[in-house]
């Protein structure tokens, strides 16, 4: 029985960006609703310099994950797939689906950074490895990516909908094995058939923030995601180290 995960995965992939609350709309709205103080920011980001730029659009979507760089079975979805078929948003963890279901016109302006994406698939079943840049200053990303996290940390089950059907997932915590990562394991079931999967963010620098997303049918492979998961975040830094190398010469 073939499954549509595509259209699955768009959905899902689609509302995990949390673009909108890791650029951050309004820091006292996304922060006071979940209890985090709007001052509070990671160790990393609190000691890099505030004069940090942010990333320009073509920079960050070469930072992404391509598919030759996990092998040669994977390909990358066109961009429209990204976009899911269903207008309402996920549900079943109120902190977390509050900051991914904030309204389009309550983003910040576009002109404060970029965002960037990639949706990449290794077959009709997996594994897809969707990853989500976000470029913002680092004042924005200070008062809102604390936000995320502690969302993120306090969610048990998210429930995504796919056309006229929702797709229930358990969320454990994970660890992904890189020092500031927040990461979790979703178990679900899509018409009866076990989905597994690895949600994680990270703040990877002072202006740049990542969401990745791993997801398999009828399989659990925690190493596996670990390792695209560190080729990711590998890719971004060195592209942002070897950008400010050439920047300073």
């Amino acid at each position: 029985m073939r499954i549509p995960m595509r259209f699955q995965l768009a959905a899902l992939a689609a509302s995990l960006s949390l673009a909108t609350a890791l650029s951050g709309c309004s820091s006292s709205g996304t922060s006071n609703a979940i209890g985090v103080d709007a001052g509070s920011s990671s160790a990393s980001s609190s000691s890099s310099s505030s004069s940090a730029s942010v990333p320009t659009p073509d920079l960050l979507q070469s930072s992404l994950l391509s598919a030759s760089d996990l092998g040669p079975d994977f390909t990358a979805q066109p961009g429209d797939t990204s976009t899911p078929t269903d207008s309402s948003g996920p549900s079943g963890c109120s902190a977390l689906t509050d900051l991914m279901n904030q309204a389009p016109s309550a983003s910040p302006n576009p002109a404060q950074g970029p965002d960037a994406q990639v949706i990449l698939e290794g077959g009709q079943t997996g594994p897809f490895v969707g990853e989500f840049l976000t470029g913002r200053p680092q004042s924005v990303l200070d008062r809102n990516y604390p936000a995320v996290v502690s969302a993120l940390h306090g969610c048990r089950q998210l429930d995504f909908p796919t056309g006229t059907t929702e797709v229930p997932f358990q969320l454990s915590d994970f660890d992904m094995g890189i020092a500031g990562a927040s990461a979790k394991h979703l178990s679900g079931s899509v018409q009866g058939v076990p989905v597994n999967g690895y949600l994680a963010v990270d703040r990877l620098g002072p202006t740049v923030a990542m969401v990745y997303l791993y997801l398999e049918i009828a399989g659990d492979s925690p190493q596996t995601a670990k390792t695209y998961f560190d080729q990711a975040v590998a890719k971004v830094q060195t592209t942002l180290q070897h950008a400010a190398s050439a920047a300073s010469v």
